[in-house]
């Protein structure tokens, strides 16, 4: 049984790879003839060819089942070995480690698959953010066209600009991913620009607010994002060693560990998003109904100082990168509701817009679009503290259309386009 066993793991790796060399191409034409449409629709706007998007899909299974098989193999090849190394009563404890670093080992090849984040997808605002972000970048090497723009930031770069508005207006010449992540600052679109794929990537769009520069380091972004790779950096830009919050310290962790590393993801399709989402939406049933209250403790989370300092640097230390890869780095001057902007520290706004000017005249890279510049926003455009409503949404990412079409004629002179 045992040879069986091992005999079947060994050729189902050469059975699938066969398979995919001599159908794969028909498999995917025969099923997109039939369904690319719907494909297309159910992609979002995440890929522009669905029969490249199927054709890969079947390679991403033939990859995950060589990974499980020879995992497979490899655990079972340790298995006849730890009889003669240990007693019986210890051998669970090697099965089990053996077991425990295969899974890890398999879940670190998944992840490089964009089938893997597929199947943890389960519905637009019912997946978790990560997941979501997983499947958008890792999709950029298979979209199509002359240019492609990425969205990086917070929520609040998700909120004022709307990829679908953009592609609809530029998307046979620029296609725009949208690759936010919640509560990130400035630090962390450094870690999401590192880890994009090495696609030719013409323009990086950020919508920047005071909430990037004084709301501290450890954000919930570093969690997913953080690893040993970054360390060095971080403690460059932090002047220190130390510093490392809990966020930052589960990034390691994660780092190391990638089944603890999509445990979120993971556990939000095997059980449901709402399972992840309790304490959020127990924090948001105790937050008062008056914004104006809100924005009162709000603004106490926001100071300048250390760490402030740290993420000016971080910005200097993006917008390099950027000029390295040779990304157009287009930076908005962004606000807040009125109401939160009203709340702050009158002190943050002016030091936050000096130092993009400063960093815009300094590096030719950067195209600033300055605030007297944006579409004016008001209280009514915004539906909390942070988050324009669609109508205020469609009308900047218009404007943001209007910009990104001007800028292979245009150059720094965009920082005074009109509304």
């Amino acid at each position: 049984m045992r040879r069986k066993i091992i005999a079947a793991l060994a050729l189902s790796p050469l059975a699938a790879w066969g398979l995919f060399g001599l159908f794969g191409n028909a498999v995917s034409s025969r099923i997109c003839a039939r369904y690319g449409p719907r494909i297309l629709t159910m992609g979002g706007g995440k890929f522009t060819d669905a029969e490249r998007f199927v054709h890969f899909r079947i390679r991403d299974f033939a990859v995950l089942v060589t990974a499980s098989c020879v995992l497979a193999l490899v655990w079972m090849a340790a298995d006849a070995i730890w009889p003669r190394l240990v007693c019986p009563r210890a051998q669970w404890i090697l099965q089990a480690l053996g077991g425990f670093i295969c899974l890890n080992c398999l879940a670190a090849i998944a992840a490089h698959t964009v089938l893997f984040w597929c199947v943890l997808f389960s519905g637009a605002g019912r997946t978790h953010n990560y997941t979501q972000y997983q499947i958008k970048q890792r999709l950029m090497d298979q979209i199509d066209v002359p240019r492609q723009a990425v969205l990086l930031g917070s929520s609040q770069t998700r909120a004022e600009i709307d990829e679908q508005v953009l592609n609809d207006h530029l998307g046979a010449s620029i296609w725009t991913t949208e690759l936010h992540f919640p509560g990130s600052r400035t630090y962390d679109m450094i870690l999401n620009l590192e880890r994009l794929p090495s696609v030719k990537i013409d323009y990086v769009i950020c919508y920047l607010s005071e909430g990037y520069f004084y709301t501290g380091v450890d954000s919930d972004a570093m969690m997913f994002f953080f690893g040993f790779r970054d360390l060095a950096e971080f403690c460059r830009l932090r002047f220190t060693c130390a510093g490392l919050g809990r966020n930052s310290i589960l990034g390691l962790l994660g780092d190391a560990l990638p089944l603890f590393h999509y445990r979120e993801p993971l556990v939000g399709r095997l059980f449901g998003f709402k399972t992840l989402n309790i304490n959020q939406e127990r924090y948001d049933a105790g937050l008062s109904q008056s914004l104006a209250q809100r924005a009162k403790t709000s603004a106490a989370n926001f100071r300048m100082g250390a760490d402030s300092d740290f993420q000016k640097r971080a910005f200097i230390a993006f917008a390099q990168k950027c000029r390295q890869g040779h990304h157009r780095l287009i930076i908005c001057c962004g606000q807040m509701n009125p109401i939160l902007g009203r709340a702050l520290d009158p002190a943050l706004r002016p030091d936050m817009l000096a130092f993009l000017r400063h960093c815009a005249a300094v590096d030719a890279n950067i195209v600033l679009l300055d605030e007297a510049s944006l579409p004016r926003q008001t209280e009514a455009d915004y539906d909390d503290l942070t988050h324009v409503n669609v109508a205020g949404q469609v009308r900047f990412s218009e404007y943001i259309a209007n910009v990104l079409g001007k800028l292979p004629r245009q150059n720094q002179s965009l920082a005074q386009a009109p509304n």
